[in-house]
């Protein structure tokens, strides 16, 4: 088998051509494949609650695009976000993660009725 870095390298090429994919945790002869953080291309991360495992992610080098890989218990998804939450952070809220970014201005609507309920009494 190849080594973490080449499995992964080749995964993202292939993401970046088709968007998205599956990759088994046991390739086809039932040996493991590496895990995303051995190959040195991913950071551990945060995503939608999917029931994952965890989440991790890749920089494109000349690029805003990004790559979320997400661990389930016997496979991974993979897909290409348009903007990469460590370079365009908002961007990436707006256009790849706009549940989150609802959640958040709810979160934030919901503290402030909160705390002024409080502050007149």
């Amino acid at each position: 088998m190849n080594s973490p870095y080449d499995f992964w390298n080749t995964v993202l090429g292939e993401a970046l051509t088709s968007g998205k994919g599956i990759i088994m945790k046991t390739d086809s002869q039932g040996f493991p494949v590496p895990r995303p953080e051995e190959s040195g291309l991913f950071r551990r991360s945060v995503g939608e609650r999917k029931g994952q495992i965890a989440d991790w992610r890749a920089s494109v080098n000349g690029s805003e695009r990004g790559i979320h890989v997400v661990e389930f218990p016997d496979h991974y998804t993979i897909h290409v976000d348009r903007y990469d939450p460590g370079k365009r952070p908002v961007m990436h809220l707006v256009r790849d993660s706009p549940k989150t970014l609802v959640s958040i201005f709810a979160s934030g609507l919901f503290s402030l009725l909160f705390f002024s309920l409080f502050r007149r009494r």
